[in-house]
């Protein structure tokens, strides 16, 4: 994708099929022309440029990996960012932005690795797309929604954005655009990654059933911790504010209750807490313990993981608030 914002391959295949057709398959005129209109594709190096990338999850992490082996300078802006995507960013060599707009205003190329939802609808907004550079390209391989193509159509036809987008979904504004590139989106379009994507999901809805652990998901925080012997786990999901994880634990507390371990993790609104008791409950006691936990203002559901059992025994959702 960065190649296809650098130079002109689709637009020299294009033009090499015009060629033959003008040229009634007379090879050896096709053959000279093709070689003497290559400058009519003149692009850029990517070495020494600067890529930004937002979103540094997996895909984010490879692709700021393959970028910086590319000779590119990286710079990377998430706000989410995990433990574990943390530990794959490539050390010292990734700069990181406090902001999205910082990152908007220095780059040459801006790729996308960011789930679509409401917080991220036009992600790349006209006011952005004004404070870019106006060469800079644009790569979205992660959702349409995210950029306003409307507004970087009125930038285009203004002359204020040069740049090239390249995209892998269709766009009403943008597709017979001369400087747009829009393919199908093919990143999973191969059967071992439909084999992979399939058994990573098994894989994750079993953790998730077993242990609790949630990974990659687009509204909950991430959260992993490795079972310690015989336990019981309560995994409990609450409203992120201030002051219930004290709650929760003192409630256990009160009711006789030893944590063993424990963790608290949190995205935007939403809390997430697996805790590990030291003894197990019997069910009339574990009951009573989702019942107190369930009085607390802020709390959303909760589930009981037995060790034996490997899955939710109990399970509790809370009434919705009218």
């Amino acid at each position: 994708s960065l190649l296809l914002a650098s130079r002109g391959i689709v637009d020299g295949i294009q033009h090499v099929h015009t060629i033959v057709e003008e040229e009634n398959k007379d090879w050896a005129v096709i053959k000279k022309r093709v070689e003497t209109d290559k400058k009519m594709f003149v692009g850029r190096e990517v070495a020494g440029k600067k890529l930004g990338v937002v979103g540094l999850g997996h895909i984010g992490a490879s692709v700021a990996d393959t970028a910086i082996a590319l000779g590119m300078e990286v710079i990377g802006y998430d706000p989410t960012i995990d433990v574990e995507a943390a530990w794959r960013l490539p050390g010292q060599v990734l700069e990181r932005a406090s902001t999205l707009e910082e990152i908007v205003t220095e780059v040459d190329y801006l790729t996308l690795h960011v789930p679509y939802m409401k917080e991220t609808h036009h992600l790349i907004n006209s006011e952005l797309l004004r404070s870019m550079k106006p060469g800079a390209h644009i790569v979205n391989f992660a959702r349409g929604e995210l950029v306003d193509t409307q507004a970087m159509l009125e930038l285009y036809n203004s002359g204020d954005r040069t740049g090239k987008y390249i995209a892998d979904f269709a766009d009403e504004f943008l597709h017979d655009h001369p400087k747009t590139i829009i393919m199908p989106h093919l990143g999973a379009s191969t059967a071992e990654a439909e084999s992979n994507s399939a058994e990573m999901a098994a894989n994750q809805i079993i953790d998730f059933i077993e242990t609790g652990s949630i990974r990659n998901s687009v509204n909950f925080p991430t959260v992993e911790l490795p079972r310690a012997g015989n336990q019981a786990r309560l995994c409990i999901v609450n409203k992120n504010v201030p002051g219930m994880l004290g709650l929760i634990t003192t409630t256990l507390g009160g009711m006789g209750l030893n944590i063993s371990q424990h963790i608290n993790t949190s995205r935007n609104d939403i809390a997430y807490n697996a805790v590990d008791l030291e003894e197990m409950p019997d069910d009339a006691q574990m009951s009573k313990v989702q019942e107190e936990i369930g009085k607390l203002e802020g709390v959303i559901s909760s589930r009981v993981i037995e060790p034996l059992i490997r899955g939710p025994s109990f399970f509790v959702v809370n009434e919705p608030e009218q």
